[in-house]
């Protein structure tokens, strides 16, 4: 059954399976690829080092965000194309997707190493890390170019169902990272420069094996001939890329502000924190695997106009990611000890660092909810509701609760700030899901088209 059949034609627990488990392996090996810097410049026992890459954290996921705006952009426009269709404007969106990012990945590069020390500052970077945090993230923005190509072509080769093609070529590029940095940390002792050297030469690596990837396929293009600015092409790429980018972005400000009220109570609480968030980035990126896994072919469904069939998707999906959040939760709360000394055998650290792994864990059965209504707003066209979705956990809850949870508990407030963000923010995708469902069912019923809503750059999908 080819990729395109299946999404089509599946029964949904198969599908799950073959779409959504490759995006999962995905998921944990880029967690291992960001856990591979800390974990092993944590066995030299440099407690700053690591708190200096934790410090950078914001800035590399910038690029990160990017790569997603074009490459989630992209992977929605292509599916909902193939569900159409519409196969013509597929090299057109693959092309604009790789041109794109790097494009744009360039100018915040160069911008990041002329503005680094502010920029870090304001990370919180203070007199002890801010030498070695300069040094990482300088490495980390000369090899952008390879990190924006990888992660956006990557994203969007999913939308033909082709999951398995991309989960071979994140493997190799991380096993190559983490491969690297013992060698360029422990035997070499380049110390936090052989960490980015390693995490650079990694992305090269996925690089490479993604361009080969799309030479042999007759359905995407990085052919410059099709790279195009038009708005039927550019603006519906970069709206469909919007919720996940901005919810990334904004996540990087976050925690600059994070990092910021974290300093006040000193290095090793920021060390802990970057240690213990691992738990919970590892929880969310696995059931994010799942939902984005589905993505594909929820659009392609919605492309389709088979409501029928995106209901099943739908809550096959949810069933799914409920009980892995659920499952990787409990795991994590049970081993918390363990998990933080894995990383740095500190008792100060492991001290607020079991405490962190709590409030990272405490509402994981509700991850999968809020990733399937993100996925589900997003792959259906809903830009708008998507967006904001992001924008609720990510900044509009969550630096309120922020500060005022640190004002009123001190550090106790920052450790539960993101388990109340997450709570508020998953009701309230919750609601937007259904108004949206609402909205399609009466256009179903009234055997017509959602009608498109045009809000500037995010011009949302028709039916």
């Amino acid at each position: 059954m080819t990729s395109e059949k299946m999404m089509k034609e599946a029964p949904v627990w198969k599908l799950i399976l073959t779409m959504g488990l490759p995006v999962v392996v995905v998921m944990i090996v880029n967690v291992l690829y960001n856990m591979a810097d800390v974990f092993f410049m944590g066995q030299t026992g440099e407690t700053l080092q690591v708190a200096a890459i934790s410090l950078s954290g914001p800035a590399f996921n910038i690029f990160t965000g990017m790569g997603t705006l074009f490459g989630s952009g992209a992977c929605t426009a292509i599916a909902m194309a193939l569900g159409k269709g519409d196969r013509d404007k597929v090299k057109y969106y693959s092309s604009f997707c790789v041109w794109g990012s790097v494009g744009v990945g360039v100018i915040l590069a160069a911008a990041m190493l002329a503005f680094m020390k502010p920029l870090l500052g304001m990370m919180g970077a203070d007199s002890e890390t801010m030498g070695y945090a300069s040094t990482y993230l300088t490495i980390v923005a000369l090899g952008s170019p390879f990190m924006m190509f990888s992660g956006a072509l990557g994203n969007a080769v999913r939308a033909d169902g082709s999951s398995g093609s991309v989960m071979v070529i994140s493997l190799v590029g991380t096993f190559a990272n983490i491969l690297l940095d013992p060698l360029f940390i422990l035997v070499f002792r380049w110390g936090i420069a052989g960490a980015a050297a390693a995490t650079v030469l990694g992305n090269v690596i996925s690089s490479v094996l993604v361009f080969r990837h799309i030479r042999k396929s007759d359905c995407f293009s990085i052919s410059p001939k099709y790279f195009t600015l038009r708005r039927e092409i550019a603006l519906r790429t970069l709206g469909f890329g919007l919720p996940m980018a901005a919810g990334t972005v904004l996540m990087c400000f976050s925690s600059m502000f994070s990092n910021q009220l974290l300093v006040k109570y000193g290095n090793i609480a920021v060390a802990a924190n970057g240690v213990a968030g691992k738990a919970g980035m590892l929880t969310g990126m696995i059931v994010m695997g799942v939902c984005m896994g589905i993505q594909p072919a929820i659009s392609y469904a919605f492309g389709a106009g088979d409501q029928k069939r995106l209901r099943k998707i739908l809550m096959g999906t949810g069933v799914a990611a409920t009980l892995v959040s659920t499952a990787l939760g409990a795991g994590f709360l049970l081993g918390r000890e363990a998990f933080v000394t894995t990383f740095l055998d500190d008792p100060q650290v492991l001290e607020y660092g079991k405490l962190m792994v709590v409030g990272s864990m405490v509402a994981s059965p509700l991850y999968g909810i809020y990733q399937l209504c993100s996925v589900y707003l997003q792959g259906t066209g809903k830009v708008s509701f998507a967006t904001l979705t992001a924008l609720l956990q990510k900044g509009i809850f969550f630096l309120p609760v922020l500060y005022l949870l640190e004002g009123a508990f001190e550090l106790m407030g920052l450790i539960f700030a993101g388990a109340v963000t997450d709570v508020l923010s998953i009701a309230a995708g919750v609601a937007l899901c259904l108004i949206w469902a609402r909205q399609q069912k009466r256009a179903e019923t009234a055997k017509e088209p959602v009608k498109e809503l045009q809000s500037g750059l995010c011009g949302e999908a028709q039916a």
